[in-house]
This record gives C-alpha cells, structure tokens and sequence, in this order.
C-alpha cells in the first residue's frame, strides 16, 4: 500500500510543479458587468475585450497542454486544461453576445431613422416641385422683318400666298424626281445587301420586298415624329405669344406716374 500511495503524492507534487498560472482568477462578467452595456462605446469596449480574453486564454492553453507532458498524470492534466479553458471563454462569451446584440439593434434602429429622414426629405422636394407653376419651354425669339413692304401688300405670310400653276408643276416634278432618286439609292442598297446563295429568285424578290416595307414602315415613322414636333413646337410659340400679350395688357392697365 505504500508505494501506491508514495506514487500519487509524487505524481501530486509533479503536476502542481509543472503547472502554469492562469491568466486571470476573476470572471470576465464581474470585470465586464453585461448591465453596462448601455452604450455603443461600452459595447465596442466589452468586443475588444473579449477577443483579447479569448487570445489570452488560447496562448495558455497551449503552454499549460505543453507542460502536462512533463506531469504524472497527463491525461487528466489535458482534461483539466481543456476544460478551464473551455469554460472561461464561454463564460466571457455570454458577455460578449450582450455587447453584440446591443450594436445590431442600435445599427437597425439608426438605419430605420435614416430612411424615414430620407422619405421625409423626399416629400418636402416634391411638395415643393409640385407648388411650383409648370414652365414652359421657351420658343427662340424671332428676327423681326424690317425689309420695306410696297403699298398694299401688308403683312401675309408666305405660307399664305396662292401658288401659281407654273409653280406647282415645278414642284411636282422635283418631288417626282426626289421620288426616282430614292427609289434608285434603295435599289443600290438592296444590291449590295448579302443574300445566300440557297435562296430562290422568288424567295430573294420577297425578301427585297419586305426590306423595302420596313424601310417605308421606318420613314413613316421618322415623318410622324417630325410633325408631332413641330407641332409641339407651334403649341410652345403659342403658348408662349398669349403669355407676352397677357403680360402686355397687364403692363397696360398699371398706371404710370
């Protein structure tokens, strides 16, 4: 029975010999209330704290696991360490889940007011875009005429003057000819347009056919555009005439001194 018993005091003495010192004997959450945690600051404080702990606590487990091979009883030393180790570190990391938790709901509440100032910033631009009287478009400002008129021929526009027989033939025949030229260029242009070779003359006069619609199709289109410019373009000029004439007969009625 004795040299059991001299072998547990000798594994004993060698294992409190060869330990190392913990890092620290008080617990992370006396150090660190959680009931602090009232600030973001404190909070970030509490984070860096507890990776600094965490490091800490790592470095000595390994020279702790280094130093029980050097003990009696090994296999319990590793056991005692692990544990230790394990169970500050989750005991610093309650701690931490409180610090965290508190930063999240600070950044959710703070996002929440930025949207609703932004949505509020937004509804004051509109009210004020909306109290505002439309513009309209300035049309260029016209040249006045000052080329002398004879007697009797007042201020017609040339828009209005009747054409004269010979006049429109001339017309006629330059649109006819403006007409031939196009024809002729669309001509050029399907020639130099790629066709397979597998294709059929009818298949290429229907395909030319059907280049020529969409090209008719996309002229009307242009032509279209045109007219409803230059008729919004009229609207504008009107528009902007009956202001200048309502301006004018306003600055009429102001009397003068």
């Amino acid at each position: 029975m004795r040299i059991p018993l001299i072998l547990f005091t000798l594994g004993l003495l060698s294992f409190n010999a060869w330990a190392v010192e913990p890092p620290s004997t008080v617990p992370f959450a006396k150090r660190y209330d959680p009931a602090s945690i009232t600030t973001a600051s404190r909070a970030r404080e509490v984070i860096a704290a507890y990776d600094n702990e965490k490091r800490v606590w790592e470095n000595w487990y390994k020279e702790e696991t280094a130093q029980c091979y050097r003990n009696f009883f090994v296999t319990y030393c590793l056991d005692k360490a692990k544990s230790e180790r394990t169970e500050h570190i989750n005991e610093a990391r309650r701690v931490w889940l409180v610090a965290r938790d508190f930063l999240r709901k600070e950044r959710s509440e703070q996002a929440v007011k930025d949207r609703k100032a932004a949505e509020a910033k937004q509804a004051a631009k509109n009210a004020k875009m909306d109290a505002q009287p439309a513009r309209v478009a300035k049309a260029p400002s016209k040249t006045r005429d000052v080329t002398p008129r004879k007697p009797g021929e007042g201020h017609a526009h040339a828009a209005d003057r009747v054409l004269t027989p010979e006049e429109e033939k001339a017309n006629a025949e330059a649109y006819a000819m403006k007409q031939q030229e196009r024809e002729q260029r669309i001509a050029e242009q399907e020639s130099k347009v790629p066709e397979a070779p597998s294709m059929t003359p009818e298949e290429r006069i229907q395909a030319r056919a059907e280049r020529r619609a969409a090209a008719e199709k996309k002229r009307a289109e242009n032509i279209k555009k045109r007219a409803e410019k230059a008729e919004e373009y009229e609207r504008q000029v009107k528009l902007r005439e009956e202001q200048e004439k309502k301006n004018s007969v306003t600055g009429d009625l102001i009397p003068r001194l």
